[in-house]
Order: structure tokens, then C-alpha cells, then sequence
């Protein structure tokens, strides 16, 4: 199997379901911060047509990067039927998930928007019931105090954040203050973490295949603009 991923200027790790959560059962023993990013299209995209540095550079040092979208896989030439179906159906979020509701690990919430945080809190309460949540934070509430939600959460002493924050906000946060936070785990959710839930009827299907097209053409434009700098 492939074991990286070259695409829009990145390295991006290929691991198999059972490697990425090999992965997470050691960052769970472990006392310093493991930071695991959810890359979609639209995320990479996002980090590839930003000004900032710190986000590709986060991308790239992230202890594990998980692919949410199986087109992802496909443009850059990955044809295991396996790794398609794991990035389809999201194994590695259901599966993690689990291991932490079963372990009863600490878990805090982060989300840039209040919004956004309550639709994860209803996500989470109706799949994952039984996940020890400790507490939750909208950047939205003291957008310009960060250090405020640094506190809340090392107050809080989860195992595991799990965040909601937009590319590149979050990656820029994590560059500048991974240090600062006193958890075991971050995890990106991303943004297609409600997925298995939602219906997946004629318009879904419509809106991913513009998402692939715009994808595709977003790499292709990539490619050639590195080929005319060299």
C-alpha cells in the first residue's frame, strides 16, 4: 500500500484503518499533546490557496492526518477498495469514537461558532450518549481572548479535544499554542463528521460531484503552477 500521499504541495500519510487507530491507543497513554487533523477537499483547498504558512506546516506535522473524503484518495492515484470505503464511510471517527465512550476518556468540545458547537453536542448526544464530556467552549463568546479558552480547557483536564474550528483558524491556533494545552488528544473533526446521519439523496450526490470537480481542478491548477516555477 502506499504510504504517502504528495498532493497540493503536502505530505499526507496513507495509513490503514487499523494503523490510525493503533495510533490513537498510544496517544491515549501518552502525556503529550497528539495532534490528529481531519482533511476533507474543501479543507485542503483551504490550506493550499492560503496566505498562511503555519497552516500547511500544521497539516504536514500533524501526528496523524485523517482522510474524510474517499475522492481525496482517488486523485491522488490510492485504488484499495479498503482505504476508499474507510474514508467513505468515516471508520476512523465511528471507531474512535467508540474507544473513547467505552474507556470513559475526558473529552472537551471546541468549536469556533456557538452554533457549530450545539450542532456537535446534538451529533455527539445522539450517537455517543454515554461520552464523558467535561466541557465546551465558543470562540465566538471572547473571540480575542484565547488564552481564556486555554485555561478552561487545562482547567477542565480532558484526555481528548475534540474541535470543530474551521481551516485554517484551527491550524493556525495549534501552531501557536499546542504547547499551552494539557491534553492527551486533539482531534479535527473536519467537516463532513455528521455524515452518516445526514440523507444522502439526489442533491448530496449533485453537490460532492461539484466538490470533486472543483477539486480536481483546484489540484490540476496547483500542479502546473509548481511546474511553471521550476
Amino acid at each position: 500500500m502506499i504510504k504517502q500521499i504528495q498532493l497540493l504541495g503536502m505530505t499526507i500519510p496513507n495509513y490503514s484503518l487499523r494503523e490510525e487507530l493503533l495510533l490513537a491507543q498510544d496517544a491515549l497513554k501518552d502525556g503529550k499533546l497528539q495532534l490528529f487533523l481531519t482533511v476533507s477537499m474543501q479543507s485542503l483547498m483551504k490550506v493550499s490557496s492560503s496566505e498562511s504558512e503555519a497552516a500547511k506546516i500544521c497539516v504536514e506535522q500533524a501526528d496523524l492526518v485523517v482522510v474524510d473524503d474517499s475522492e481525496i484518495l482517488s486523485v491522488a492515484g490510492i485504488t484499495s477498495s479498503q482505504r476508499i470505503r474507510e474514508a467513505a464511510d468515516h471508520m476512523f471517527f465511528a471507531e474512535l469514537l467508540k474507544r473513547l465512550q467505552r474507556g470513559g476518556h475526558l473529552v472537551y468540545l471546541v468549536a469556533s461558532k456557538t452554533a457549530a458547537l450545539e450542532k456537535m453536542k446534538e451529533f455527539l448526544a445522539g450517537r455517543y450518549e454515554k461520552l464523558a464530556i467535561v466541557g465546551e467552549y465558543s470562540i465566538e463568546d471572547y473571540p480575542d481572548d484565547l488564552d481564556r479558552m486555554i485555561n478552561e480547557i487545562n482547567g477542565a483536564a480532558p484526555d481528548v479535544i475534540l474541535s470543530a474550528m474551521p481551516t485554517p483558524q484551527q491550524e493556525e491556533f495549534l501552531m501557536a499554542n499546542r504547547s499551552k494545552l494539557l491534553a492527551k488528544l486533539w482531534y479535527g473533526l473536519g467537516e463532513n463528521y455528521s455524515q452518516p446521519m445526514e440523507k444522502k439523496g439526489l442533491g448530496w450526490r449533485m453537490k460532492r460531484l461539484i466538490h470533486f470537480g472543483r477539486f480536481k481542478m483546484h489540484v490540476s491548477q496547483y500542479g502546473d503552477h509548481r511546474e511553471s516555477k521550476n
